[in-house]
């Protein structure tokens, strides 16, 4: 049984504990700790100074090679997409300020913008695939070269390329019917998967851009529905990459990232680091390639 002797020795038994402590901290050990700490601060002093210089030094190389890149734009975009008509469509998450120096660059490469649209998140969201595959039926009649086994997605996907490069074989600027008619289906209902900005006319090249996944926190779990949302939209831009020629350009920071899953694919031409001048002087260059040289429509 524990009485008040015990908890007397106990209490004595701390006390002479921290007064020993007290003792050799201020006499005998007290140099030795403070040279011990002295020295500790200043490793971590030089070490501060040492990652100060390199980060100031690899800063001036970045903004070195972004002057040289920006000072070389003019040589290697102009003409590199005359006369060829793009349609941009931006997946959610795509920073404006990023859609603007892509479109910047398109311009100064010799394209023209035809039709420019948002893509709404439904595209991709596990609770829309119901809606997404009443939208499929609906459009598959004037989606050639799709079964009845394909998926929504490749439905879907393969539908995007019409209702933006489907002309009319008697005025290639006017779409044809299959594409007035699919693109009024993407862009109806209460929740359209497509909005419009602006008048749309027939394009020789997609252009796809997506936005950067935030990374995750280190303690944080995995959202259980992203894996499932970068699938659905890798194989329906897939399959718009089937039907037309086209580039998507985004971010490939992290893993999450939808990049990474669409580069998965294996079928469609990416640009990653469109946040800086390299990414977006490459897109144009990107989409040249695509086109391989093939004559833009009249």
């Amino acid at each position: 049984m524990i009485d008040f002797r015990y908890h007397l020795v106990s209490l004595i038994s701390v006390f002479l504990a921290l007064a020993v402590g007290i003792v050799l901290g201020a006499g005998p050990l007290r140099d030795t700790i403070s040279d011990q700490l002295t020295g500790q601060v200043e490793v971590l002093r030089e070490e501060k100074d040492a990652l100060r210089l390199e980060v100031d030094a690899n800063r001036k190389t970045i903004d070195g090679d972004t002057a040289f890149i920006e000072a070389s734009a003019a040589a290697l975009l102009t003409d590199s997409l005359p006369d060829y008509r793009v349609a941009l469509l931006t997946a959610p998450g795509a920073p404006d300020n990023v859609v603007a120096a892509i479109t910047s660059r398109l311009e100064e490469a010799g394209a023209e913008i035809t039709a420019r649209a948002s893509l709404s998140a439904d595209w991709a969201a596990p609770g829309a695939a119901d809606a997404r595959g009443d939208l499929a039926d609906d459009v598959r009649s004037d989606v050639a070269g799709v079964s009845a086994s394909d998926t929504s997605e490749t439905i879907l996907g393969a539908s995007l390329g019409v209702a933006f490069t489907d002309s009319s074989a008697a005025d290639p600027r006017t779409a044809s019917a299959s594409a007035t008619a699919v693109l009024e289906a993407l862009t109806t209902g209460p929740e359209p998967l497509v909005n419009v900005q602006g008048e749309t006319a027939p394009a020789d090249l997609v252009l796809v851009v997506t936005g950067p996944q935030q990374a995750p926190a280190p303690d944080a779990t995995a959202d259980p529905e992203l894996e499932p949302t970068n699938v659905t939209w890798s194989l329906t831009l897939a399959a718009l990459a089937s039907d037309a020629p086209t580039v998507v350009a985004g971010y490939a920071a992290i893993d999450t990232d939808l990049l990474v899953r669409v580069r998965g694919e294996r079928v469609i031409t990416t640009v990653d680091g469109i946040g800086a001048p390299a990414g977006q002087i490459t897109v144009p260059l990107a989409l040249a390639a695509v086109a391989g040289g093939a004559d833009p429509k009249p």
